[in-house]
């Protein structure tokens, strides 16, 4: 039984098992497991919580959803509590997505039977959104190496980033970032990036792709843009920008139209959102049987 918390645990051969499953499942292939799986979700999610059901159930799992304040972490239950509670009940694995950063992992990992997967801590960590990038674009260019990939907007909040970074240079990819300088983490250089860009302009120039980020707004307790006009004209994607792609953009969702991306674009010939969105469901009954398959 194993645990799926963030991308950091994962070795290449994971990885690489991780994806190739994901494309078979992909390509109608299945396999039946047994077993209850918790879908424990503190903050709203339309892809990844809905994805994560429907991947149970093509593996034939049975799900039950906990969300927001029907939890008794509404009423101060601890975390770990909470997943003892669910390891009580005979449940498999849970899946989780909360508002606060879980570190260390050991501490929940080391004392539960049960199989974790993360479907985002805060602003920490994404890591089947990670897995989801990965294939896209490897699906999309072949090999990554030397792939040029560069992330434009919320650096700063994005679990994504934090995800998707290690991976695709795990898989020889560049990454650089590009973004307002107060949504730059301080700690950029620990993700060991090419290059920070302050102009989203001469970003597009280098990448092969780009992965636009949404301004998160809602974790936002100070003014990181004068505003979101401002914001777009100088780091979404506007009709001029999709000119000068050379390659693919994708976005995480849910998008912030008109503030992260002109919404004319969201389906055009150049985006790959879409196909983010269907190999969700791919991956994460990938993970699903990776963590609980004995």
């Amino acid at each position: 039984m194993k645990s799926l918390i963030s991308v950091r645990e994962l070795s290449r051969e994971d990885v690489e098992g991780i994806i190739e499953r994901a494309s078979r499942f992909k390509g109608g292939e299945r396999t039946s497991l047994k077993g209850n799986v918790a879908l424990l979700f503190l903050e709203p999610s339309t892809r990844t919580r809905i994805s994560f059901e429907r991947a149970c159930r093509e593996l034939g799992l049975d799900t039950y959803t906990v969300l927001g304040e029907s939890s008794s972490l509404s009423k101060g239950e601890s975390f770990t509590d909470t997943l003892k509670t669910f390891e009580a009940l005979g449940f498999g694995a849970v899946v989780f997505r909360v508002p606060f950063v879980l570190f260390p992992y050991d501490n929940l990992t080391d004392s539960l039977n049960l199989s974790l997967v993360n479907a985002g801590d805060s602003t920490h960590q994404h890591p089947t959104q990670g897995l989801i990038d990965l294939l896209t674009l490897k699906e999309a260019f072949g090999s990554l190496e030397g792939l040029k990939v560069l992330y434009v907007g919320d650096i700063l909040h994005s679990r994504v980033f934090r995800s998707g970074a290690p991976l695709l240079k795990m898989f020889g990819a560049e990454v650089s970032v590009c973004g307002p300088r107060t949504l730059i983490p301080r700690d950029i250089n620990v993700f060991e990036v090419a290059e920070v860009f302050d102009s989203v302009d001469e970003g597009i120039d280098w990448a092969d792709a780009v992965v636009w980020l949404r301004l998160q707004k809602e974790r936002q307790r100070q003014n990181f843009v004068p505003s979101e006009r401002s914001y777009f004209e100088q780091f979404g994607l506007t009709r001029e920008r999709y000119k000068r792609l050379r390659g693919t953009f994708m976005h995480p969702g849910p998008v912030n139209r008109e503030i992260d991306i002109d919404g004319s674009l969201l389906y055009s010939d150049k985006s790959l959102i879409q196909e983010q969105v269907r190999n969700g469901l791919f991956i994460r009954m990938a993970v699903l049987e990776w963590c609980l398959k004995e």
